[in-house]
This record gives structure tokens, sequence and C-alpha cells, in this order.
């Protein structure tokens, strides 16, 4: 099996990839939200993935680092939301690890996955066990790099991310919220999957359905305006 590696034009087919992925579990989302909160994220998460869909229509960007930097302030600005805000600080993040790139192997994923982490917790101040989405990134890209190290390829690398995100996202329900809105709530959280740790866990899965493409493509669907924009 061919090395994989994502150019410009991956990585917005990516972004593609994961917009609808987003869109399709948004109403999911938002439920979970509501269960310890307004519901607002499904909102949010909507907002977000317009903002990448728009982002990837509109950039021809090929420095990576550049391009990942410039989506982060993208969905910034399209929603003030602190779920957003720290989105856009992992991307912006990610972007310092490859910038001057052209092409991200599996090495750089990691390298992405990492800054992005450390970029989130500088921003929000959480950590694992906090029930918020790093409790569904940090095992995926703990996973990436450990299979990475053990010599697996692209694919299966990243299908053990999806797995170790899943995991991660489910067992949010166990904790108690200690930041965002549902920090409010605190005993009622318990029993709640967290929103945050599922719309991670959405877009992961979707970055894995796209690279698990032998076309690199986004299978038509993204590559046109979806019925959802």
């Amino acid at each position: 099996m061919n090395p994989v590696a994502l150019d410009g034009d991956a990585v917005r087919g990516l972004l593609r990839k994961v917009a609808a992925g987003l869109v399709q579990h948004r109403e999911e989302i938002g439920g979970l939200d509501a269960k310890v909160g307004d519901g607002d994220l499904g909102i949010t998460v909507e907002l977000m993935a317009k903002a990448l869909f728009r982002f990837a229509e509109s950039t021809e960007e090929a420095d990576l680092g550049r391009l990942l930097a410039q989506c982060g302030m993208a969905v910034n600005r399209a929603n003030p939301s602190t779920f957003a805000t720290v989105m856009a600080s992992g991307l912006l993040g990610g972007g310092r690890a490859v910038m001057g790139k052209t092409s991200a192997a599996i090495d750089d994923w990691v390298a992405i996955g990492e800054a992005a982490i450390e970029g989130i917790k500088n921003r929000g101040k959480a950590s694992v066990g906090d029930k918020t989405l790093l409790d569904a990134l940090v095992p995926a890209v703990t996973a990436l790099k450990a299979e990475r190290v053990k010599g697996s390829n692209e694919r299966t690398a990243m299908w053990a991310a999806v797995q170790a995100c899943e995991d991660g996202m489910k067992a949010t329900v166990g904790m108690v919220a200690k930041f965002g809105k549902a920090r409010v709530f605190q005993e009622r959280s318990m029993g709640v999957q967290d929103g945050g740790a599922t719309a991670v866990y959405y877009m992961v899965q979707a970055a894995a359905e796209y690279i698990d493409s032998t076309s690199m493509s986004c299978e038509g669907a993204c590559t046109t305006r979806p019925l959802w924009w």
C-alpha cells in the first residue's frame, strides 16, 4: 500500500469531508449539549462546518502551515463560542508545526495533532479528565503516534486513532464537567457524553474516511456545494 501524504488540495478535500461530518451529526451534538446547557453547540458546529467548507472552497494556499492557520482564523471569525475559539487555537497550533511545508506525511500528522493539543490547552486551560474535547482528541493523537512507532500504514494508524477517540469520547459519560457552560451543572453532567468530545470524534472519523479513500478525494459529495450550505 502506497504511503499517504497530504498536500494543499488533499487538506482542502479533508476539510470538506470534516465539514460534512459535523453537519451530519449536529443535532446529536446539540442534543447532548442541551442536557447540560443551552444546546447551542449544535449551532456552533454547523457554523464551524460552513466556515471550513467556505474556506476550503476559497483558498489556493499551498503552504500547509499557513493553510491551517488561515483556516483557524476563518473558524474563529465564523463563531465567537468557546468551542470554536479553542478549535481555532488548535488549528493555529497545528499550522505552526508544518509551517513552510507543502506536503504532510504521517509524522507531520502526529506533529500537527500534538501542537493542536498544546494550542487548545493553552487557550482553554483544560486537561484530560475535565470532560472536554481533549478527552477524545488526546487519545486519538496518542494512538496515531503509537501506530506510527509500530510502523503501521497511514490508514491503519488513522483507524486506530478513531477507535481511541471513540473510547475517550465514551469515557466522558462518567466524568463531571469542569469547564464551559456544563460546569455550572457539575453533578448533573455525570452520565452525559460530552458534546465537544463527540464533535471531535466525528471530525476524526471523517478524516479517517477521507484518508481511507484510495482516490484521496471527497468522493463527489464534498467537492460540490452541499445541500446544507
